[in-house]
């Protein structure tokens, strides 16, 4: 299938939905992406359902980053055609796609390595979905001249780790961040430009939020990264479930099992094409809009037949058999609109309060239901509630849904106009110092196999939850406890509790969340005793993602060192 791509006004001007559509080629050796966001919903939707198993379709990824504990490099996606696939690979034919794009458009007249790239994430979002954008990007050719994944990986097959090239060509940037540098050379406000503000960034997955201070003219981040995902999808989930209720049918479960392929795609262009256009054009009128409307595709009341005029009307909608409509009354909307901004209005709330008694001077709200009237209008009552005081400084910038992007491009021509960050958590390794009595429990201690008494799983701390990080790195000696040891792999471990001193308890249970693992190669080719073998771990917690480096205290010499936050954990 061949597409003749456009660029029309209202796309270029839009953050597209996260969906891909990629056909097989070549008895599926070789895979061609037909097209990503609108592009590729049209195109499923219209043009592909007698040929469903040739092409393999994905929507709404992002919302499989969010699972934070159980993200590895083998997580799987179910592809909307049938079939599972390695969620990294599918992220990577993504950014191989934009990638081309780009080339294309500049006519090959620079690659990729001409460039530095940003990927915007959410700041919720931690070390493991941060990874596995980086590590996505190496494998779509970003940061080197390589064309970029072509093929899946087989589920159940070994998925190594990509190599690091050019890793300095590729940033990550949080999005509430930069939409708020966006925010203040794209709004105005009243009064003298704020001092301190809060930004509440809600897109279609996330809601983000985050306190800025720039009484100095620099940006510091006064406040951890709040916020939970119950963003403007959740507000198509609700309708859905309105619908289900309607022709009695849990989860469109009938539906489903009539045509699975075709039913799904029934479905999302109902709620996430139809609906979506309706959804923006309710969120945006504060008055006179009374009812929407939905034009029903055939396949959906073809099946449901009649079942459908039989419960609507008590619950405000109202089913047009001659058009196939379906209109949907103002309070039902609402409802369906309201359960989502109490979820946003909670986060916002406990906002206010971390940040009391000094509080902002204005609310910036981004994203693309962020900036929707509706939502502004709830989130000013409730914060005039919450405070007991009219609040009217709330500002959305001229294009609130394209403030990350415009941000993002700002803040990596200057990254250090944020000067620090608050840490989320407390984060450490686990070491083994020389045993002193007056410091370490006797339940911990041990021998090495030079002879030397040492303390186990004592807790190294870097950073403590609520610290303000600056530019400043932490260091930790190591030494190896094994002579033939030539790799070392040093947990790295967070914990939100205080006072935390050894890794596990004296049951043997855990007393912190394991994120990730520091790689070192540490070869011993004269076979140096282990004592002699001490090496220098630095990190380096004050950007968007953990960074690390080590070297031989003795020699000086760099060690080659990675931070895995992707490998399976036992």
């Amino acid at each position: 299938m061949k597409m003749k791509v456009t660029f029309s006004k209202r796309i270029s001007l839009e953050r597209i939905p996260n969906a891909i559509l990629i056909e097989k080629q070549r008895e599926g050796k070789q895979y061609q992406v037909i097209g990503i966001g609108h592009e590729a919903q049209s195109t499923v939707y219209s043009d592909i359902k007698k040929d469903a198993n040739n092409f393999i379709y994905f929507e709404r990824i992002k919302n499989s980053l969010e699972r934070e504990k159980s993200l590895d490099r083998t997580t799987q996606i179910s592809s909307f055609t049938g079939g599972s696939y390695y969620l990294i690979e599918v992220i990577a034919f993504i950014l191989t796609h934009l990638k081309e794009k780009l080339q294309a458009h500049f006519r090959g007249f620079y690659k990729s390595t001409n460039f530095d790239w940003v990927i915007t994430v959410p700041s919720i979002w931690k070390a493991r979905a941060r990874r596995m954008m980086r590590e996505a990007a190496y494998m779509a050719g970003l940061t080197s001249d390589a064309p970029g994944i072509t093929r899946f990986t087989p589920v159940g097959s070994p998925l190594p780790r990509p190599e690091e090239v050019n890793p300095q060509k590729l940033s990550l940037a949080l999005e509430p961040e930069v939409a708020a540098i966006a925010a203040q050379h794209q709004s105005e406000v009243k009064g003298l430009p704020p001092q301190r503000y809060m930004v509440v960034d809600i897109g279609g997955g996330t809601v983000d939020i985050t306190v800025h201070d720039k009484s100095n003219g620099r940006i510091s981040v006064v406040l951890p990264p709040m916020g939970n995902t119950w963003g403007g999808t959740t507000i198509n989930e609700a309708l859905s479930e309105k619908l289900q209720e309607a022709v009695n049918d849990k989860d469109f479960k009938v539906l489903l099992e009539s045509d699975p392929i075709s039913a799904k795609a029934t479905l999302n262009r109902i709620f996430y094409e139809k609906f979506e256009e309706q959804k923006k054009i309710f969120g945006n009128v504060t008055q006179g809009l009374r009812r929407v409307a939905l034009s029903l595709p055939r396949a959906f009341t073809r099946h449901y037949g009649n079942n459908i005029p039989q419960k609507p009307k008590k619950m405000n909608m109202h089913y047009n058999p001659e058009n196939e409509s379906l209109t949907i009354g103002y309070d039902l909307l609402e409802e369906v609109f309201q359960s989502t901004i109490n979820k946003i209005l909670v986060c916002v709330r406990a906002a206010f309060d971390e940040i009391k008694p000094i509080g902002v001077d204005t609310v910036y709200l981004v994203g693309g239901f962020g900036g929707c009237k509706f939502v502004s209008q709830k989130i000013q009552g409730s914060i005039a509630q919450h405070r007991n005081m009219l609040y009217d400084n709330i500002v959305c910038p001229v294009q609130p849904d394209l403030a990350v992007v415009s941000g993002a491009v700002m803040w990596r021509k200057d990254p250090n106009i944020i000067q620090s960050r608050v840490a989320d958590a407390t984060y450490g390794v686990a070491v083994a110092p020389v045993f002193n009595p007056s410091k370490h429990d006797k339940h911990y201690k041990f021998v090495d196999e030079d002879g030397v008494v040492r303390c186990d799983c004592a807790f190294e701390v870097f950073v403590l939850k609520g610290e303000e990080i600056k530019d400043e790195v932490h260091k930790a000696t190591f030494i190896p406890l094994q002579r033939k040891k030539t790799q070392a792999h040093i947990p790295i471990y967070c914990t939100i509790d205080d006072g935390v001193q050894y890794v596990i308890d004296k049951e043997g249970k855990p007393t912190v969340r394991e994120i990730g693992k520091l790689v070192l190669d540490i070869p011993n080719p004269d076979n140096v005793p282990n004592k002699e073998r001490k090496y220098d771990v630095s990190m380096d917690f004050s950007g968007t993602e953990i960074q690390a480096r080590a070297q031989y205290s003795i020699t000086g010499e760099e060690v080659k060192t990675v931070c895995d936050f992707l490998s399976k954990q036992d």
